[in-house]
């Protein structure tokens, strides 16, 4: 009996051990010298330790260590694998807003859309695949490989609408409409892809140029009139063609989506992540700006032009690269190390708009800012940041309760709206699923409460809503989200036409709350 119980606690020594590469040997990291004089810097190529405790492990090296010496075969092995590993992670990082915009564009393929045609969302369930989209409002979208189109014409009508241009980092290049430099008077741009020359002997005079930092182009378009029927005549007032057919009276095709199409543009898990990553690469143009990653995909056999056949080895790093990618992505998310919290700070609303419009912080690119938003959400306009009173809207993103804990399906919790809420039009919060981040798809078949759907009120005007998987005993159905048992949800609060007691904080915005 002695015998076999020294047996299990040397087993589990043993797995123990290594599960954590407990070291036996070397020294801690933290004892490598700093703050050397010449003198002792030389001489510290002579004596540092020649095995160092790191998170990856012991690194050996040889006469001289970790100063003086080369760094041994299994440290070179073990260096490069975590090189290889920590350069994936950042590749996935950078990708995301690629390979969203990409899955959508070939989605709308298979709607049977071509190169400039307009493709209507009208269905609350048509908009179910679009990541962190709102049921009530109507979308057209409108995709372009502008080197098959060559310089492309858009002709935005005067009147009631607001758009945006879009590379395929879901930068925005330009806005249109009612909230675009044309303020609605309507303006004929000419969009052209990276290094493409405007058309010889266009009439200045007619025509804006627009010169797009990717091969690909977005353009997302909103009808503002508020009767449906009436946003749909309007829509079909705008035309998109290439340039080179201006003379032959070019038609624009428009698709609109059926309500029981299931498809979504969220970015794939594992290795099929990579494979649309490299189908990008291949067809994509790119600025210097994106020259590193691109190096660091390169050194991982992703390469423009070049075969892709990864070994096993290969694979195995990049789908352990794209999970732990994956989770550090929505950990930036759903836990932002850059809150935005200059509005409604000590409550658990986020801002939604924290990357800027393309990337920029004077010299610095917002990498890790536009991955979090671009995971989940989609598209961006130099009008989404506007913050006046009455004009646009302003989103407050909750993934948390008021205690700081994670919004579980299981569970049932409560938001209270308190009367007059601070929307000149309307508000309304929608639930989404962490895994998809599209419209949570419950059995009431219904994710969303607003101004608009009438929920009961308070006899102080206030509204409390329920989220919970069972609607709970004596709570109108209008005021309740159904959520999964089995998933994690978090929602956005959205303000349209935003009034002045939002910006200075006079409306008092409550919590998420955890019913005990």
């Amino acid at each position: 009996m002695k015998k076999i119980v020294f047996s299990l606690i040397v087993a589990a020594g043993l797995l123990l051990s290594g599960c954590n590469e407990t070291s036996t040997k070397g020294v801690s990291y933290e004892k490598i010298a700093d703050k050397l004089t010449p003198t002792e810097f030389r001489k510290y190529g002579e004596t540092s330790p020649t095995v160092v405790n790191t998170r990856i492990g012991d690194l050996s090296f040889t006469a001289g260590g970790f100063a003086g010496g080369y760094p041994t075969k299994e440290a070179v092995k073990k260096l490069r694998d975590e090189l290889n590993f920590q350069k994936a992670c950042q590749a996935y990082i950078w990708a995301v807003p690629l390979v969203s915009y990409y899955n959508w564009f070939e989605v709308q393929k298979s709607f049977g859309a071509k190169e400039g045609t307009i493709v209507q969302y009208k269905a609350f369930e048509a908009k179910q695949g679009i990541l962190t989209g709102n049921g009530t409002t109507p979308y057209a979208i409108m995709y372009a490989d502008l080197m098959n189109t060559g310089p492309l014409v858009m002709e935005v009508p005067a009147g009631a609408a607001a758009g945006i241009v879009d590379d395929m980092f879901q930068r925005c290049v330009r806005d249109f409409g009612v909230s675009g430099e044309d303020r609605g008077k309507g303006v004929k741009l000419i969009i052209l892809a990276p290094d493409m020359e405007a058309p010889e002997g266009y009439d200045e005079n007619k025509f804006v140029i627009v010169q797009n930092t990717t091969r690909d182009v977005f353009v997302g378009i909103r009808a503002l009139q508020p009767d449906p029927k009436e946003a749909d005549i309007f829509l079909k007032k705008f035309k998109v063609y290439p340039y080179s057919e201006i003379a032959n009276n070019p038609q624009t095709d428009f698709v609109v989506v059926e309500g029981e199409t299931p498809w979504g543009q969220w970015q794939d898990h594992g290795m099929a992540y990579w494979k649309t990553v490299k189908k990008i690469v291949d067809h994509e143009i790119f600025s210097e700006r994106e020259g590193y990653i691109l190096a660091m995909l390169q050194s991982l056999g992703i390469e423009k032009g070049k075969l892709w056949n990864p070994t096993a080895k290969q694979k195995k790093l990049l789908k352990e690269a794209a999970v732990v990618g994956e989770s550090m992505v929505k950990m930036i998310t759903f836990d932002k190390p850059f809150r935005k919290d200059d509005l409604y700070r000590g409550t658990h609303w986020d801002r939604l708009m924290i990357p800027s419009y393309n990337d920029k912080d004077g010299d610095i690119e917002q990498l890790y800012k536009r991955s979090a938003f671009t995971w989940e959400a989609v598209s961006r306009g130099k009008a989404y940041y506007m913050e006046v009173p009455g004009l646009g809207q302003q989103y407050r993103t909750g993934y948390k309760d008021a205690d700081g804990n994670h919004l579980l399906g299981s569970k049932h919790y409560t938001l209270t709206i308190p009367p007059d809420p601070p929307a000149k039009l309307f508000w309304s919060i929608v639930v989404y699923d962490v895994n998809t981040r599209t419209m949570i798809i419950n059995k009431s078949k219904n994710p969303i409460v607003s101004g608009r759907t009438n929920p009961v009120q308070e006899a102080d005007g206030s509204v409390i809503i329920h989220f919970s998987p069972e609607k709970p005993e004596g709570v109108d159905t209008k005021n309740w989200i159904q959520t999964n048992p089995k998933e994690s949800w978090f929602t956005y609060l959205r303000f349209y036409g935003p009034t002045e007691r939002y910006f200075d904080e006079s409306y008092p915005l409550q919590d998420v709350k955890l019913v005990k």
